[in-house]
C-alpha cells in the first residue's frame, strides 16, 4: 500500500510540475534523441581527417586533381608547406559533397610522416548557417603504418579567423612536441570519461590505398559540450563517442561503436528539458541506432531504433 501511495504522489507531482493545460506539452515533452549535433561534430572531424590523409598523400609523393600545392619552403625535411583543395572532388563519404567550398592546408613537417596542421574550411555549411572561414589550428597528424591519427580539440577552432596570422605556423621545438604529446593522450574507453574531454581523436585507416582516400574508414573518440541560446530559451549539449566507425561503404549512418548525448535545456515558459540517450551504431546502413539507455524526455524511446543520419 505505501508503495502505491508513493507512486501516486509522484505521479501528482510531475503533472503538477507541467503548466495547466499541458497535456499537448506533455505528450511533446517526450521524443526521440535529438542527433543532430552528433551528426554535425561527425561531419567536422571526419572532413578534417580527410583533408589531413590528402595532405599526408600529397608529402609522399600522390597527386590528385583536385589538389594544388602552393608553396613548399625546401625540399627536405623539416618544412612548411601549402595546399589548396577543392572539395567538389570529394564525392566518398557522399554526405562531405557540399559541406565547405574549399580548404587551404598549412603544414609544419617535422618528417614525411609527423605534420602540425593548420586548416581553414571556406563557406563552412552546417544544418542552420554558413560560416564564411572556420579555422583549425595546430592539429597535430601522425602517420603509423596504413592509419593516420589525428588530435582535435575544441581549443583549436576559431571562427571567421584572419586567414595571414592563421597560416602561419610558428612554433617552437618545445611547442612542436607539446602538440605532438596530445596524440599520446590515452583514448577514453568510457562513454562517460569521453563526454568530460572537450576533444576528439580521428584514426584514419587507409587500407595501404594512400592514393584513394575515397575508401578510406573513420573511427572517432572523445567528447564536448555545445551551448545555444536564444531569446526564449538556453540549452546545454554535452556528446560523447568511442569508437564510432563511419565506413565509406555507408554514408547513411556511423556502423559501430557508442555514442552519448545528453541535453539540458531551459525555456521561458514551460518544462525544463532533461533528456540522456547512450545510442549503439549499428552496421545496417538504414539511418538508424539502437538505444541502449535513455532517461528523461528520452525515455520513452528505451530498447528502440531511432534516426542517426549522417
Amino acid at each position: 500500500m505505501k508503495k502505491w501511495s508513493f507512486m501516486l504522489k509522484l505521479a501528482f507531482a510531475v503533472i503538477l510540475l507541467f503548466p495547466q493545460g499541458s497535456c499537448k506539452k506533455l505528450k511533446d515533452y517526450f521524443r526521440d534523441p535529438d542527433t543532430e549535433a552528433l551528426s554535425g561534430t561527425i561531419h567536422s572531424a571526419v572532413l578534417t581527417g580527410y583533408a589531413a590523409s590528402v595532405a599526408m598523400a600529397v608529402m609522399n609523393g600522390q597527386s590528385f586533381a583536385n589538389v594544388t600545392f602552393a608553396s613548399r619552403s625546401n625540399p627536405g625535411f623539416p618544412c612548411t608547406t601549402l595546399m589548396e583543395m577543392e572539395t567538389n572532388g570529394i564525392t566518398t563519404p557522399s554526405f562531405l559533397t557540399g559541406r565547405t567550398g574549399s580548404i587551404t592546408i598549412a603544414g609544419l613537417w617535422a618528417d614525411a610522416s609527423t605534420v602540425i596542421l593548420t586548416l581553414i574550411f571556406t563557406d563552412y555549411h552546417t544544418d542552420e548557417e554558413i560560416f564564411d572561414l572556420v579555422g583549425l589550428e595546430t592539429i597535430p597528424v601522425i602517420l603509423d603504418g596504413n592509419d593516420l591519427h589525428v588530435a582535435l580539440a575544441h581549443m583549436d577552432i576559431q571562427l571567421n579567423p584572419d586567414q595571414q596570422s592563421l597560416l602561419q605556423i610558428n612554433l617552437t621545438t618545445l611547442e612542436i612536441e607539446s602538440e605532438l604529446l596530445r596524440l599520446d593522450a590515452p583514448r577514453p574507453a568510457d562513454i562517460y570519461v569521453a563526454v568530460t574531454q572537450d576533444a576528439y581523436f580521428v584514426d584514419v585507416h587507409t587500407n595501404g590505398t594512400s592514393d584513394n582516400p575515397a575508401d578510406d574508414s573513420y573511427t572517432l573518440t572523445g567528447g564536448g559540450q555545445l551551448i545555444e541560446a536564444t531569446q526564449h530559451t538556453a540549452e546545454i549539449v554535452q556528446q560523447a563517442m568511442v569508437e564510432v566507425e563511419v565506413s565509406p561503404e555507408c554514408s547513411e549512418n556511423p556502423v559501430g561503436g557508442m555514442a552519448l548525448v545528453k541535453v539540458t535545456g531551459v525555456e521561458s515558459e514551460g518544462f525544463p528539458e532533461l533528456g540522456t540517450a547512450l545510442l549503439e551504431c549499428r552496421p545496417a546502413c538504414d539511418g538508424e541506432a539502437n538505444v541502449f539507455a535513455a532517461t528523461g524526455m528520452y525515455a520513452g524511446s528505451n530498447g528502440q531504433k531511432v534516426p542517426f543520419k549522417l
